[in-house]
Order: C-alpha cells, then structure tokens, then sequence
C-alpha cells in the first residue's frame, strides 16, 4: 500500500492560488512568479483578485491584482 505524503506549505499555497485563479494554469503561473513563497505578496495578491472581478479572463484578472498588489508593497518598504 502506497504511503500518502503531506504536502509543504509552498505546495500548499501554489494549490490555494492554482484554486483562486479558477484552475487557469497561465494565470496560477503569473501569480506563483509574483508571489515566489512570499506570505505578504500572497495575502495582498488574494485582496486584489477579489477586487479585480471586472476584468474578463483569470488572467487579466491576475495581471490587474499583481499590479496592485506591487503598488500595496510600498505601503511596507516605506521607511525600511
């Protein structure tokens, strides 16, 4: 009988944006390149895709919230 195995926290996070983005593997692809493990670029990327409802594809919707998501950044750099 084979072993199940756990997955990491990345695979874990990699599989929430893979299931945010409504299993489009271009834009999971966008979104896993911007987040790169990140939590901070993961929580302000989930915040702006819940925002961007108004573009018409997963991926343009992706686009939009990095974009925002990397203009929220700053807000935690300033000063560092």
């Amino acid at each position: 009988m084979a072993e199940i195995t756990g997955m990491t926290e990345l695979q874990q996070m990699n599989l929430d944006i893979l299931r945010i983005v409504q299993n489009d593997t271009a834009a999971a692809q966008k979104a896993i390149g911007f987040i790169q493990g990140s939590k901070l670029n993961y929580e302000l990327f989930k915040d702006q895709y819940s925002l961007a409802i108004s573009e018409p594809t997963p991926v343009a919707r992706t686009e939009k919230a990095i974009r925002e998501a990397k203009e929220a950044l700053d807000l935690f750099t300033v000063g560092v």
